[in-house]
């Protein structure tokens, strides 16, 4: 095992160098007293919630099977599966 010294790995300088945060200018700031953040407009940037989408990926899942299930012939399976899509998108309202 001469290939895999060990003895120094403590000693040995850091491969990677550590990224220096940048100082954020005193002179210009975008918060308002109120605590509102002006540097993003609201209208193009609007944050969705992770459980909105997971319950939408849910639906679209779910009618993606529905179709599959009906050109296979398994009408009972689809009508069980397009249930749960419904009761899925009742918690996107």
């Amino acid at each position: 095992m001469d290939w895999l010294d060990l003895r120094n790995l403590r000693n040995s300088p850091p491969t990677a160098r550590r990224l220096e945060r940048a100082q954020p200018d005193d002179t210009e700031s975008t918060v308002d007293p109120d605590g509102d953040n002006n540097a993003v407009d609201g209208g193009q940037n609007t944050a969705v919630d992770l459980g909105r989408l997971a319950w939408l990926g849910t639906v679209v899942v779910c009618l993606i099977v529905v179709l599959i299930l009906v050109l296979q012939g398994y009408y009972g399976y689809a009508a069980v599966t397009f249930a749960v899509a419904f009761a899925a998108g009742i918690n996107l309202l």
